[in-house]
């Protein structure tokens, strides 16, 4: 492990030294730019050492948003990003996709990946074209005037700025509903939808996609898409497609006061209409708080589940 330590020390370093200057491996710091890099990294070899099931391709996703958020991070974006909450996003997004070479970073069609409004995705954290091309991608050397298949080119040729735009969007939903608030998560998804009760309305586990029995998005009902699971707190607490939610990596990197600080926020978290094109708060309550009969899908890991009994009785007190 010191030897891959180190590596990756160097490889960190030569990602970022165009625009940092203390270096990771320094033996002593002190509260500055290099401390952030000295966390992500210790981070990420947790991470790393519990992905075996995700294989070769799991691990290339995981290397990408390492060396995204690390060459960011030097120069002072996103700070309330977390590798954390890039792999965990990838995971419910784009798992399937970490093995297929010719999809990895690829372009993915609403019909694959059943989309209910008909968009077209690229890569494992599966932005939109349409986000890349008109807001995302710009900084990044898209072009507004490019076809799609451009779009698409140029983002399969370079991953790490598939990472950097999802660093970006999950930022901005952070800056502006709260740190993983529900309904910053869900902005991931669909907040408007949401916010307006159009879905995500059955059960919070249920699937977060209306699959109508002939396949094709356009057949999908108003009842379908409102008969559907509660995306945020799938992403937060895993589900029956995915068990390894949020709060398990959180767990695995050991940030338990981010846990913590998770369930004081949904347990506060105010209900959101939607208005002017933005969720905006209300004073009734949002009734998002997490109790311990959610955790039933983070019962195989019994350390795991029984640190969140814990951790939920401390902020409950």
């Amino acid at each position: 492990m010191a030897v891959i330590r180190s590596i990756l020390v160097l490889l960190t370093i030569f990602a970022v030294s165009t625009a940092w200057a203390p270096l990771p491996c320094c033996a002593q710091t002190t509260q500055s730019t290099a401390d952030p890099l000295i966390t992500l990294l210790e981070k990420y070899e947790r991470i790393s050492q519990n992905i075996d099931e995700y294989a070769p391709g799991g691990r290339m996703v995981l290397d990408v948003a390492y060396f995204a958020l690390a060459k960011g991070k030097a120069k002072g974006k996103w700070p309330l990003v977390s590798i954390e909450d890039l792999w965990a996003h990838a995971i419910k997004e784009g798992r399937s996709l970490f093995n297929k070479p010719d999809k990895r970073w690829g372009r993915t069609t609403a019909q694959e990946t059943h989309d209910m409004i008909g968009q077209t995705t690229i890569g494992p954290w599966q932005i939109t074209v349409t986000n890349v091309k008109n807001i995302y991608g710009p900084p990044y050397g898209v072009k507004k005037e490019w076809t799609n298949k451009q779009v698409n080119d140029y983002c399969r040729e370079h991953p790490e700025i598939q990472a950097m735009m999802i660093s970006d969007y999950i930022q901005l939903s952070y800056d502006d509903y709260g740190l993983r608030s529900p309904y910053a998560i869900q902005r991931y998804f669909w907040l408007e939808a949401y916010a307006k009760g159009e879905i995500g309305q059955g059960a919070w586990d249920k699937s977060p996609l209306a699959v109508p029995p002939s396949g094709n998005w356009k057949d999908i009902t108003p009842e379908m898409k409102r008969d559907t699971g509660f995306y945020a707190k799938q992403l937060l607490l895993g589900s029956k497609y995915n068990k390894h939610g949020l709060l398990y990596w959180l767990y695995i990197t050991k940030d338990f006061e981010a846990i913590k600080d998770v369930f004081r926020t949904w347990k506060n978290q105010v209900h959101h209409v939607w208005k002017e094109d933005r969720a905006v708060p209300t004073t009734k309550p949002g009734n998002f708080a997490v109790k311990p009969e959610d955790f039933k899908y983070c019962t195989d890991d019994p350390e795991f589940h029984q640190t969140l009994l814990k951790l939920l009785k401390e902020v409950d007190k």
